[in-house]
């Protein structure tokens, strides 16, 4: 996980630019790559991280949050349309998806869609609590994966891991082929759920065809009893 705390100064330097980027999921917020602070806790846990910068909430001006929820759907641009898109969701996710959630969409102009994702209001009010007079925007986890898939050369299967779901994303000759969230209870489901779309877009199986992420990407145990089940890991 990759957070960090920036500041940038002006030509005038009185006037001091504060940005702020965390990551946020049912665990809680992420700062500085380390462990998740648990929303209870985040208001002191932050207090004492900007102090020791000389720095308060008030001075924060921009925060950047990427979000990882597994409620979500990537929608073609061709299907896009206002008086759609929430039926389409609901479609997908529930009918009830919307009680107590926010939705926000993410542009994804390199596979001309658009990721639409949800947020607890919760989530949403205790970051406004946090930094009253900073601009907030958001983020999704997967939206960030696949900006970021131009960049690689060979076919891999993109894999977030967290609070046991699997964030997928997988591209072949230059195309999305799939985008997904796995829940899993063990290794020896996510295996499985690997090998099928391993099976499924007759992936060439090594070392460089998945590259697991997120925190439960260091938990040894399971890469252990993962690569015992026959999936490639470095």
């Amino acid at each position: 996980m990759k957070t960090s705390l920036q500041t940038n100064l002006h030509s005038n330097t009185s006037n001091l630019r504060t940005d702020l980027h965390l990551q946020v999921s049912a665990l809680g917020i992420c700062i500085k790559g380390e462990e998740n602070i648990a929303w209870s806790e985040a208001k002191k846990a932050l207090n004492i991280e900007l102090n020791t910068k000389g720095l308060a909430n008030s001075s924060i001006s921009h925060v950047s949050i990427e979000v990882i929820h597994p409620a979500f759907l990537l929608l073609p641009n061709a299907y896009n349309d206002p008086l759609y898109r929430v039926a389409l969701l609901e479609k997908a996710l529930g009918e009830l998806c919307m009680d107590g959630n926010e939705l926000h969409e993410q542009v994804c102009a390199l596979v001309d869609s658009t990721l639409l994702y949800l947020i607890p209001s919760v989530w949403k009010d205790e970051l406004i609590g946090l930094f009253p007079l900073a601009k907030i925007d958001y983020e999704h986890v997967l939206g960030n994966e696949i900006q970021k898939s131009k960049l690689y050369i060979h076919p891999r299967i993109q894999v977030y891991l967290q609070e046991n779901h699997a964030y997928v994303t997988y591209f072949q000759h230059g195309k999305l082929q799939l985008i997904n969230v796995f829940p899993y209870e063990h290794e020896l489901a996510l295996a499985y759920y690997l090998h099928s779309i391993r099976d499924a877009f007759d992936i060439p199986w090594n070392q460089e065809s998945i590259r697991l992420q997120g925190p439960d990407s260091v938990n040894q145990k399971l890469i252990e009893d993962l690569v015992r089940l026959n999936i490639p890991l470095a």
